[in-house]
């Protein structure tokens, strides 16, 4: 069984931290390591815009230490997101299991965090997200804003701004800005269309599982904000989406046709 979780953005325990849930995420790595044989992080499992790397490790020790010691004994896969494309870009094609993409052709499966979809988080080529000083200057400083002033200045900044990379599918703004929340299940169509029988995206912090005619798409939804932390379990052809909390089946599909 393999295991597919995102968006928990890990911050440096200031205001810019929407990270909460720091005993729930260590059971559910002790449930993890009993239960599945492999772990799959969607993306963004750190927030690098807003945050300091050396900030997150020091005030959530805890967390990265449970991950290190789970990889030792299962297999720990990472697909980069749009908020942690620093500094784990340079990973890949590295022995450590870091890439834009996860596939399994046994079972055609195939993972992405999902940004490639989103009008506002695309790139055309997705290293310029590291080239993109504009975009990350401006994300510094209302990660500096979030700490000193209040921890809704990103949602302000996003009505008077047209920084584009600073609004998330999360966000009311989004959809009032242009954004398009079908996006996502167009993509999974389109490569289900093309012989993927299961498609596994992150992003939207909105958890939610759809069946085609040809497979499924589902997404892990998130682990930070007020959301209800949610994951996805895939046994073979059956795919689940599972409370983060309880464990408990939520909706379930199995892939074949």
């Amino acid at each position: 069984m393999k295991f597919f979780i995102s968006d928990l953005h890990l911050g440096d325990g200031s205001k810019a931290d929407d990270f909460h849930y720091t005993d729930e995420f260590l059971g559910f790595l002790d449930f993890a390591k009993e239960n599945c044989e492999e772990l799959v992080i969607v993306g963004d499992f750190f927030e690098l815009w807003q945050c300091d790397l050396n900030k997150i490790i020091f005030y959530h020790h805890k967390v990265i230490e449970k991950l290190l010691t789970f990889a030792k004994d299962k297999k720990l896969f990472y697909i980069i997101g749009n908020h942690d494309h620093i500094p784990f870009v340079k990973y890949i094609d590295s022995s450590i299991d870091v890439a834009l993409e996860y596939n399994d052709e046994k079972i055609n499966l195939h993972a992405e965090h999902g940004n490639q979809y989103d009008v506002f988080n695309r790139y055309k080529d997705p290293g310029l997200a590291v080239k993109n000083r504009w975009g990350r200057t401006a994300s510094y400083i209302c990660g500096w804003a979030e700490r000193v002033i209040h921890p809704d200045i990103d949602e302000w900044t996003a009505k008077v701004t047209k920084i584009k990379n600073k609004v998330p599918p999360s966000s009311a703004e989004y959809i009032k800005r242009g954004g398009d929340l079908s996006e996502y299940e167009r993509a999974a169509m389109a490569l289900i269309n093309n012989g993927k029988k299961i498609v596994i995206f992150g992003h939207t912090h909105r958890a939610k599982m759809v069946k085609f005619k040809k497979g499924i798409y589902a997404n892990c939804g998130a682990w930070c904000g007020s959301v209800k932390p949610t994951y996805v379990a895939v046994n073979g052809e059956k795919v689940e989406l599972k409370d983060g909390l309880t464990r408990r089946v939520i909706k379930d599909f199995v892939s074949r046709n």
